[in-house]
């Protein structure tokens, strides 16, 4: 996989989002109901992140979908 491929661009904005927040990827998995082990598969773009997903990340950041894909240059 490249730096330009979604995945990895979606999955650099969550994590940066989740940084600024001062939010562990447990803390922040656990807040949003997932499994520490899949949401870090999800920041390093190894799982294709579902429109669902999306929804539920973005709410726990406080944000938009559209905000994350925005930050993410898509």
């Amino acid at each position: 996989m490249t730096e330009h491929n979604p995945q990895i661009l979606i999955g650099h904005a969550i994590r940066a989002r989740r940084l600024a927040l001062g939010l562990s990827q447990d803390k922040f998995a656990d807040a949003v109901g997932m499994h520490r082990a899949y949401y870090g598969a999800l920041e390093r773009g190894r799982w294709n992140i579902t429109i669902q997903t999306l929804l539920k990340v973005s709410e726990g950041l406080g944000v938009s979908a559209a905000t994350i894909l925005q930050d993410a240059e898509l």
